[in-house]
Parts: C-alpha cells; sequence; structure tokens
C-alpha cells in the first residue's frame, strides 16, 4: 500500500518516516507535505493508501485536507499532541489517531486497522462527529462497534451499561446494542466524565437519567425504563457523596 506523511516539522517527518520504513511491511513511502495545499497536489497525482496527517501544523489544521474531497480514497491516521480528552474524543468517534511523541507499536496498530477498513470511505462521517465532540467541553456522542459497522450515539440518550461477560448491553432510551467491549473499556473511556459512574462491576450509569434512588432494604437506582440497577455495597458511600452535588 501507498502513503504519504501531512506534517509541518521535518524532524517529525523523519521520524515518522523511518518508523513506517523499518516497522511496517507493505507500506511504500511515495512523498510527504508540510501542508495541506501541498498535500492535496501529492494526493492527486501519486492517489495513495493511507495518509499519516498532523492536525496543529503552523500554517494549517490538518482537518482542512477534507475540504478538497466529498469522498476520500485514502485511509487517514492522524498524527496529535492533543490533550487527554481531545484523545478521548478521537476514541469514541473511530478515528486512528498517532500520539506524539510517536511510539512504533502504535504506528503499526494503526496501519494495520487502516489497512482493514480500506475502501469504506466513512472518514467526512466520522471527522464530523470528532469536530462535534471538540467543539464541547464534553463528549456529544460515542461510537459503538458492530457487526455490520459503527453505531453513533448522543450520550445524552444513554441509560446504562451492564456487562454480558466479554461483551457489554449499551442501553439507551430507544434502542439496546450489545457490543463486543468489555464494560470496564468503557469505564476508562468515561472516567473522567461526571454524567457516568460504576455504581456496580456490572453496571456503569448516567446519573442524568436516574429516575429515582431508592435506598431502603439495599440501594437501587431506578432508571427511565423502569430497570432497576443495585449499588454496590463497597460503592454506596461513595456515590452518595457523588450524587449529593446534584442534590437541591
Amino acid at each position: 500500500m501507498k502513503a504519504i506523511i501531512v506534517d509541518d516539522e521535518p524532524k517529525a517527518r523523519s521520524i515518522l518516516r523511518n518508523i513506517i520504513l523499518k516497522y511496517c511491511e507493505g507500506i511504500e513511502l511515495a512523498d510527504d507535505a508540510s501542508s495541506v495545499v501541498e498535500a492535496v497536489k501529492i494526493i492527486n497525482k501519486q492517489k495513495p493508501d493511507i495518509v499519516f496527517l498532523d492536525i496543529e501544523m503552523a500554517s494549517d489544521n490538518g482537518f482542512a485536507l477534507f475540504d478538497y474531497f466529498d469522498k476520500p480514497p485514502f485511509e487517514t491516521i492522524f498524527c496529535t499532541a492533543y490533550s487527554e480528552f481531545a484523545l478521548k474524543a478521537f476514541e469514541v468517534s473511530a478515528i486512528d489517531y498517532i500520539l506524539k511523541p510517536i511510539a512504533i507499536t502504535k504506528v503499526q496498530s494503526a496501519v494495520e486497522k487502516a489497512i482493514k477498513t480500506r475502501g469504506q470511505n466513512k472518514i467526512i462521517e466520522h471527522i464530523s462527529i470528532l469536530k462535534e465532540n471538540l467543539s464541547s467541553t464534553k463528549l456529544q456522542k460515542i461510537g459503538l462497534p458492530l457487526s455490520d459497522g459503527l453505531q453513533f450515539l448522543k450520550i445524552e440518550d444513554l441509560l446504562y451499561f451492564e456487562a454480558d461477560g466479554s461483551y457489554t448491553k449499551v442501553i439507551t432510551t430507544t434502542a439496546n446494542y450489545l457490543v463486543c467491549k468489555k464494560i470496564k473499556d468503557f469505564d476508562e473511556l468515561l472516567q473522567n466524565d461526571n454524567r457516568f459512574y460504576r455504581v456496580h462491576r456490572s453496571y456503569l450509569v448516567n446519573i442524568l437519567k436516574i429516575s429515582k434512588y431508592n435506598k431502603r432494604e439495599g440501594a437501587t437506582l431506578v432508571f427511565e425504563n423502569d430497570k432497576l440497577i443495585p449499588v454496590a455495597r463497597e460503592k454506596k458511600n461513595d456515590f452518595d457523596e457523588f450524587i449529593s452535588e446534584m442534590v437541591v
């Protein structure tokens, strides 16, 4: 597969180029560019399969590249030094990224994924979700990997996540989904989002969707769909303190 690198820093291009040539078998580096305009010319000429794209360049925002293509004929791997929140936005938007300083294993992983998803032309939709997430201080949408693709859901529509072995049931206000991810993956993804709380080893809940907190005969939460969810005994004191901030 043919690839190009778009980054305004010569040293960054050199480091990434060396990693790709040494550790990514089957990837041919056709060229590199230091700006979006230069990248567009190279893409139209070289027809690359993969574009490694820096987001924050001195004269350009990397997202501007997609203003030139209605349906980009290439997979994109973003290179970024963004904050932790922004990285979570990338993850829930189902967009591959390489965090600077660049790690070899991450480059390899991103390339393998780009090869598998080649030709799906979903990047415009995913970037739209990413921009929506990055425009706020909290995530707006999350992408669920399903057997037939990705389902994007509004965070505000999520009720709770329920563990089911190596899978997780994602329950929303209108539908239920079974996802091939463990509940701890969602817990880690949303651990700094104060709308969510792991009240039990099997449940991660959206506290804004709780209809009632019943403290009699054990602690249980009632949700908008009438589901009763237990609060684990060892979690109760911490949860009480956490939820007290919502009490008028």
